[in-house]
């Protein structure tokens, strides 16, 4: 089916408005689809979908719940719509090009793109409050080898919507690291017990307490050139060891005086 997907999507002219992040092939399924995902954007869309077989398909937007009101309401509007609820749109049509091509037109309207740019989240954590906040995907499970960003940090744990798979999945614990965006400069650490990853990173934002490299790193370049990732989830007793063990795979530890590159001052 993804053969028929692509064809509306590049057709109508939607692809070149997203840049792709995965397709997923769920044609196995009871309930068989493929989707089309995509990164972040001002719309708050998260996937183009075909659901169903070739002899009876339909059209569906994916979308945040964030998704802003105008937008919501427009592509609800356009004929076709058989259900719009929660995060989703879904479409039935006898010629998908054309009604991808009307919801393309939507979204290139300029009223309807300034709305979006305009309806960004601000963060309520007492902290960072009025912090405008990025549009993240909380829907992905898979968090190894994803790269986050402060802000993405903050806008992850404020997300108090069912969906955020994010959240659910870096409530765990396990090995961390934050990095220079070049990878040049790294700090590896390590939450468990109640102290889960997030939790750990949210820490960190807030005060790095006497990790004494990493806090004068951003002293001297800012979070906005710090990221965050996962290494991996462990749930064992001997967790230091196993963050001593990457501490020293990863060559992070400096001992003597702050160079920029090792944080681990121990």
């Amino acid at each position: 089916m993804f053969d028929i997907l692509e064809e509306i999507l590049n057709k109508s002219g939607i692809a070149s408005l997203f840049i792709l992040r995965v397709k997923d092939d769920n044609t196995g399924l009871d309930t068989p689809h493929v989707s089309y995902r995509v990164r972040p954007n001002i719309y708050r869309i998260r996937a183009f979908e075909l659901w169903g077989n070739k002899d009876d398909l339909y059209f569906r937007i994916y979308h945040s719940k964030k998704i802003n009101g105008s937008l919501k309401e427009q592509l609800s509007s356009v004929d076709g719509v058989v259900k719009s609820i929660r995060n989703v749109i879904d479409y039935k049509s006898n010629d998908y090009i054309q009604l991808a091509t009307m919801v393309k037109n939507i979204l290139l309207n300029n009223e309807i793109i300034n709305e979006c740019k305009n309806s960004s989240t601000l963060a309520k954590t007492s902290r960072f409050e009025g912090l405008e906040l990025p549009d993240v995907d909380t829907s992905i499970e898979d968090v190894i080898g994803q790269v986050f960003t402060w802000r993405d940090i903050i806008s992850i744990w404020e997300d108090d919507t069912e969906d955020n798979n994010l959240l659910k999945a870096l409530s765990r614990s396990g090995i961390y690291i934050q990095r220079s965006k070049d990878g040049k400069s790294r700090y590896i650490g390590s939450a468990y017990g109640n102290d889960v990853i997030i939790g750990r990173w949210m820490k960190h934002l807030n005060s790095n307490g006497d990790a004494q490299h990493l806090n004068l790193f951003i002293l001297e370049n800012g979070y906005n050139e710090i990221v965050f990732s996962v290494i991996e989830f462990y749930e064992e007793n001997d967790i230091i060891q196993r963050e001593n063990l990457w501490k020293q795979i990863l060559g992070t530890i400096n001992y003597g005086p702050y160079n920029g590159l090792q944080l681990n001052s121990n």
